[in-house]
């Protein structure tokens, strides 16, 4: 068991996700704000850890962009990493057409003309295949970094259905705690952050 401080050596922790990384429904925190969240699973875990974080995270981010962000990202050797995978129900796309609007997300949420193509090629195994090819990247990327990481699924059991017979290294698959919601009805609240944060530091 770890005591609180243990962990100190570390000089920053590096937090990549999606809304349930940035702290979306949290009660310092709704859609369109540029901080994310001071009550989430990051600042808690940062502090338990006596760690300086950094929080790159984006709402509707999908796993291809959050793989994007790590691979664009200054690591140092002190720091740690825990990658939130999201759901594989999302995607990242870069366009040429539009200069100051260089990439876009895409998700069940999305509409428009693209967004309607993009929901008639939408297919589960597909989507996770994607999935566990970006997890896989992504840990390869930090390991030749010499960075240590954990990657943790906020939600494992839909990319289980899919299984792969490639091995990830630092993989954990508890999945986000959820036993109370923020106040847009749908992101997890106070407690389930406090729960994970405990629960992604014992995986440290």
């Amino acid at each position: 068991k770890k005591e609180s401080g243990q962990l100190n050596k570390t000089n920053r922790l590096i937090t990549f996700g999606c809304s349930y990384t940035f702290g979306i429904g949290l009660p310092d925190c709704k859609y369109g704000d540029k901080n994310p969240s001071k009550l989430g699973w990051p600042t808690l875990l940062s502090d338990r850890m006596g760690a300086e974080l950094v929080n790159i995270s984006a709402s509707g981010a999908s796993n291809f962009e959050i793989l994007y962000n790590i691979l664009n990202f200054d690591f140092q050797d002190t720091d740690t990493v825990v990658i939130m995978w999201t759901h594989f129900y999302r995607e990242y796309y870069f366009t040429k057409w539009f200069p100051l609007l260089s990439n876009r997300q895409f998700g069940p949420w999305t509409t428009g003309r693209i967004a309607r193509k993009w929901v008639e090629q939408m297919n589960d195994k597909d989507f996770a295949m994607k999935s566990w090819a970006h997890i896989h990247h992504a840990g390869l990327y930090l390991k030749s970094k010499a960075v240590k990481h954990i990657h943790f699924p906020a939600w494992p059991n839909d990319l289980l259905k899919y299984p792969v017979n490639y091995e990830i290294s630092n993989l954990y698959l508890d999945g986000f705690v959820k036993v109370d919601l923020g106040h847009d009805n749908g992101h997890p609240g106070v407690e389930s952050n406090k729960q994970t944060a405990e629960r992604i530091y014992y995986c440290l």
